[in-house]
């Protein structure tokens, strides 16, 4: 038999078989080359990114992106090993735990869900679930979850090839997540350690924004992510950690605040009590001693960590989660240890002497006012008869360290540097020159400190009242207290130097000094301590003889927003310059404040003033309006021409009004600062 081109039909079959045979090969090839792609791409996206939640979202997605299903589900176990949260995609929370309830083992693959004995539940699901695909995902030897994939669409099934790519997407979640675990482990750390920071520090920084304990219940409700949080302290906070015996609820965050503040709870027998004894953080589901609005809204998982310090009871902290959050860990037993650590250390000192140190120094504004009250409190501290704070500063040299002339601060008694005896000029002499912040007590009833002080060293002596010993206790209290000292001035020196640099360039770029007869301007700036900000304002001679005049201001307070202002002002000016008109000005303000970084939302008022005619023409963008007072004494305020504030809308339309001043009277332009007052309407202030 032979074909029409004289060849045999058997061998042009056998060849259009073979190429049909390598096309089939290479499309597999094709497909499976693009599933490795896929695969890889997916695995790179779940990879990118160290926030757990983020991760976990991303491995629903891939997952299903490689399968092409319509529904995922990742379920996440809990300590107890229970599937406690999911992660999941095109179903609803209740078929997401319908799906945890299947087992998975080392795999489960079904093509008909209807099939399997414990899958009936599922069939609520609208349509009902067909295939199903489920996986286990191991971390470091634990069962992590299980991820479920699943689709209700008629012939659908999971290929082997799928299986494949799920199961090696599982291998590498189980990476991604156990870096994204790690990072948040971290991440939760340094949050704890900042926070126990920002606890002592505000304690003791003489000015907290609330009370102590509540602030320490605030932040352990905040970094633990919890419902409720309660502080407890001995009702009787002068007894020893072993005679107290009741505690009571002193402070609270979250819910039920008004029913759980003020119960109390014994010592003996209650949770509370138990860790106070104790010394150790604890975590727990249920309480011994029921506390009224805290232990009886359900079971939740909660940690207890006590406040200790020098072996004083100084409270208990109690911290519950929502019940459908996931529970505490063991990892946050250390955390919240450091936490509570610190925290009642900064309640002990907030309560002692160094607090008192600290508020004389946040009081002073200059170092030398500084020095002089920090002495002052040293003096009181110890019932010193006299404290000395001698400055030695340095002046250069090439051959080392050099001392210019000491400066003396003597409180108690007076005296100068000639005044001292030779030995205790030649003390002093050997403490600046030795290590710093090391206590020397080489004379009973003396004792002395050297520290770093902006210009030099600063040398601090006491001299006590009676010839006693300086006590470790002494010594520990006052390296401690040098420190905080040293701390302090070099913190009073920046600020004090950086109010000086700040201040000129407000003057520089807050306005023009020289101003036309008949203008004047007063300013005087709130925001401590640089006492800058954002206020400014203009008086432009336009070239038609009219007067433009402009106040506004940045949002924000300090350099920052000072900053912005000086380049807000030019801007503006060189605006009038170009079209001497109220609306242009400001509609082209817009659109330079929309592009400027910190601009936005900044207010103005621009008026334009005719001398000869007393016409005055304005536009307001989103500031108060000015006010004419006449001869009278009577006022008008000018609030037409208002609209929003710069940068805001783009293109927005800036309307001008017009009004004639009539003689002797005075058009006043203004900021917010002059009117605003707190608990106090803006109109009221206007009026006032």
């Amino acid at each position: 038999m032979v074909n029409e081109g004289g060849g045999s039909a058997f061998t042009w079959q056998g060849r259009r078989e073979l190429v049909s045979q390598i096309h089939e090969q290479l499309d597999e090839l094709v497909e499976a080359r693009d599933q490795m792609e896929q695969l890889v791409r997916v695995i790179s996206e779940i990879g990118s990114d160290l926030d757990l939640d983020v991760t976990l979202n991303r491995i629903v997605k891939g997952a299903m992106e490689l399968t092409g299903c319509r529904y995922a589900a990742l379920g996440i176990r809990a300590a107890d090993g229970a599937l406690a949260t999911y992660v999941r995609a095109g179903i609803d929370d209740g078929t997401a735990r319908r799906l945890g309830d299947l087992p998975v083992g080392e795999g489960l693959r079904l093509e008909d869900v209807s099939a399997h004995p414990q899958a009936a539940k599922l069939q609520a699901h609208d349509p009902p679930l067909r295939a199903l695909l489920g996986l286990p995902i191991t971390v470091r030897g634990a069962d992590f979850g299980s991820l479920y994939l699943a689709d209700d669409r008629a012939g659908r099934v999971f290929s082997d090839s799928q299986a494949a790519a799920v199961r090696a997407l599982a291998t590498a979640a189980a990476a991604a997540i156990d870096n994204a675990r790690l990072f948040e482990r971290e991440r939760e750390t340094a949050r704890w350690t900042k926070a126990s920071r920002e606890i002592t520090t505000a304690l003791l920084s003489g000015d907290p924004q609330t009370g102590p304990l509540q602030l320490i219940v605030n932040r352990a409700l905040e970094l633990a992510g919890a419902e409720q949080a309660i502080l407890l302290v001995p009702k009787e906070s002068d007894l020893p950690a072993d005679d107290v015996d009741t505690l009571v609820v002193a402070a609270t965050a979250g819910r039920y605040s008004s029913e759980v503040i003020g119960r109390q709870v014994p010592m003996d027998g209650s949770t509370t009590g138990g860790v106070a004894r104790r010394g150790l953080p604890l975590i727990t589901e249920s309480f011994q001693y029921p506390i009224e609005g805290f232990t009886d809204v359900g079971e939740r998982s909660a940690i207890v960590m006590p406040l200790i310090a020098d072996g004083a009871v100084l409270g208990v902290i109690a911290v519950a989660r929502d019940p459908q959050q996931s529970p505490f860990g063991n990892d946050y037993l250390e955390l919240v240890s450091d936490f509570a650590r610190h925290a009642a250390i900064a309640l002990a000192l907030a309560a002692g002497r160094e607090h008192a140190l600290n508020q004389e120094l946040a009081q002073a504004d200059t170092v030398d006012a500084a020095v002089n009250a920090a002495a002052e409190e040293l003096r009181r501290l110890w019932r010193a008869r006299r404290v000395l704070a001698v400055t030695f500063p340095t002046l250069g040299s090439t051959a080392g360290t050099a001392f210019g002339a000491p400066q003396v601060v003597s409180v108690g008694e007076p005296a100068q540097w000639g005044d001292l005896p030779s030995h205790t000029q030649q003390m002093l002499g050997a403490l600046r020159d030795g290590d710093l912040l090391t206590a020397s007590t080489g004379e009973a009833g003396t004792a002395g400190i050297a520290l770093q002080h902006p210009e030099g060293v600063l040398v601090v002596w006491i001299d006590l009242a009676e010839r006693r010993a300086f006590t470790l206790e002494d010594q520990t209290l006052l390296t401690v207290l040098a420190g905080r000292l040293g701390q302090g001035l070099q913190r009073v020196h920046q600020v004090d130097q950086q109010r000086e640099t700040a201040l000129a360039l407000q003057h520089a770029i807050l306005g023009p000094a020289d101003l036309p007869h008949g203008f004047t301007v007063r300013y005087q700036a709130a925001s401590r301590p640089l006492q800058v900000g954002g206020d400014w304002y203009d008086v432009v001679d336009l070239d038609d003889g009219r007067i433009a005049m402009v106040v506004g201001d940045c949002v924000g307070h300090g350099l920052a927003a000072a900053t912005v202002m000086g380049q807000v002002r030019s801007a503006c000016r060189a605006l009038l310059f170009e079209n001497p008109s109220p609306g242009a000005a400001l509609s082209g303000m817009d659109r330079f404040a929309a592009r400027l970084p910190g601009a936005q939302c900044t207010t103005a008022v621009c008026a334009v003033l005719n001398p000869e005619t007393g016409e005055l023409i304005y536009s307001s963008a989103g500031h108060p309006p000015p006010v004419l007072v006449h001869a009278d004494g009577t006022t008008q305020i000018l609030d037409d021409g208002h609209t929003i504030a710069l940068g805001v809308r783009a293109d927005w339309s800036r309307p001008e009004a017009r009004v004639t001043i009539p003689a002797r009277a005075t058009l006043l332009l203004y900021t917010d600062g002059l009117v605003e007052r707190r608990r106090t309407a803006l109109g009221q202030g206007i009026s006032r």
